[in-house]
């Protein structure tokens, strides 16, 4: 008995390790990979914002002010969150914010998130979406957004995070830790892809 578990052991460890290196070196690929700048400078139909992170609303209202885009979605309000909270009248006037601003409510992660503004996109006729948020949340975000607006035209505008340094970001536990569980749920979400479209062709 204790023969065929060293046997298991000795088949399944190899395996394992294989399958740890794999891991570190796409998550290094990975944050190489993390956007750091606007895709584009072209103006869009929309700017969606996706709450979470610091300096994203700061970016979508800059961007709105700006007219690089008509008007602007901020997803994954909470419910009972004003939009003066999120917005203030130093950074965006009250005329635009009345006009031009939506706050999304439904979603609360991130694939919520590309559903409420597919849904909210469907209603107006949106072509093209600058999309705002942290620069390691963007590959995942891109992903979603794109499964949900396939013939929408997306155009990632990253916000540096502060507490994630690209260079030597492995000698920082948080942030070391922050880009592998991102990492780990970018690729959840692109087997899950994978699933689905291997499912839809069966």
């Amino acid at each position: 008995m204790r023969r065929r578990k060293s046997r298991r052991w000795r088949l399944i460890l190899p395996l394992i390790l294989a399958g740890a290196l794999v891991w570190l070196a796409g998550l290094f690929v990975f944050v190489e990979k993390i956007p750091r700048a606007p895709a584009s400078a072209e103006t869009t139909d929309v700017v969606v914002v996706l709450t979470g992170g610091p300096g994203r609303i700061q970016r979508g209202t800059k961007l709105l002010q700006s007219d690089m885009a008509k008007q602007l979605l901020i997803s994954g309000v909470g419910s009972d969150v004003p939009i003066r909270d999120l917005i203030s009248e130093k950074n965006l006037r009250l005329e635009l914010i009345a006009c031009c601003v939506t706050l999304g409510r439904a979603a609360r992660d991130t694939r919520e998130n590309a559903i409420e503004t597919a849904g909210w996109a469907a209603s107006r006729s949106i072509a093209s979406i600058r999309l705002v948020t942290s620069d390691f949340h963007m590959p995942r975000s891109l992903l979603e957004f794109t499964r949900r607006l396939p013939r929408t035209r997306i155009i990632a505008d990253p916000v540096p995070s502060k507490n994630v340094r690209p260079d030597q970001w492995w000698r920082r536990s948080s942030t070391a830790w922050l880009l592998a569980g991102e990492y780990t749920k970018y690729l959840a979400t692109r087997l899950q892809m994978a699933f689905l479209q291997l499912t839809a062709r069966a």
